[in-house]
């Protein structure tokens, strides 16, 4: 399984984040950059929100592209070359298990992985309920709660001048809170999630690259809105997925191959 998701890892281009460069950071800069690997970082296991069935559970792998205009631009301004850095990638292992009642879990794992020198990992789980399907609706009708954390760690090579050397080191936590719907018309199944988000992010280094003298990290909190739109095929114990969503502003669009039981 994890040599798999290395083979993912690889086909999603991580590479893309090979030599990033951070100085004379604002806090608005560090909002931003923290929004964007917040959004990147957020749970999905690209799933509609549906309890088919008294038991399931599905496996199998995500991943996708997050839009960071922010992140190109604080790499512009550091000094660097931020034409590759327009776009961030995410890939996990992923489960999901629904139970009696309409309960749901969900579950995302990333192990650390160092690519291109920069080391990155994250987890992430879900729960919900779906009372469509506890009702009786003719919509699956969900709610349900998502927590993520995400770290991005690299080396930054100083120019012995205005660029410190430095270990930089980006931790970000978001929640999203979201009520969603879905119909399955056979192999078919689109769904729409619309929420709340909240992404809390942590930027240090062990050299001075911020605005202000003498000041080695940054702490920032954001909230803001969230919402999905997505589909699931299924044809016998294979499924494949695809989403598209926005969070706090960021845009990112995932696909989903799995197994489900």
């Amino acid at each position: 399984m994890k040599k798999s998701l290395a083979i993912l890892l690889s086909a999603v281009s991580f590479s893309v984040l090979a030599d990033p460069q951070f100085n004379n950071i604002t806090k608005k800069d560090v909002e931003n950059v923290s929004a964007e690997f917040g959004a990147n970082f957020a749970h999905t296991v690209v799933a509609a929100p549906e309890t088919n069935g008294l038991w399931g559970v599905e496996i199998g792998f995500v991943g996708g592209q997050t839009g960071t205009p922010d992140f190109k631009k604080v790499v512009d301004n550091s000094g660097g070359d931020g034409k590759d850095f327009k776009n961030v990638y995410h890939a996990a292992i992923m489960a999901r298990a629904h139970f009696p009642f309409e309960l749901f879990a969900e579950l995302s794992y990333l192990p650390e992985q160092e690519i291109s020198d920069v080391k990155i990992k994250s987890n992430s789980f879900g729960v919900g309920w779906n009372a469509g399907s506890f009702f009786n609706l003719p919509l699956d009708v969900a709610i349900g709660l998502d927590f993520s954390n995400g770290d991005l760690n690299f080396f930054q090579k100083g120019n012995g001048t205005t660029v410190p050397e430095a270990n930089i080191d980006l931790k970000t936590k978001t929640q999203v809170y979201w009520l969603g719907v879905s119909k399955t018309f056979a192999f078919f199944t689109p769904y729409a999630k619309i929420g709340k988000s909240n992404i809390d992010g942590d930027l240090k280094a062990d050299a001075n690259i911020f605005n202000i003298s003498g000041q080695t990290k940054e702490s920032v909190s954001m909230n803001g809105g969230f919402f999905a739109v997505g589909a699931n095929f299924q044809l016998f114990f294979l499924r494949l997925g695809v989403e598209a969503s926005q969070i706090q502003e960021v845009k990112r669009v995932s696909g989903k191959l799995s197994f489900s039981f």
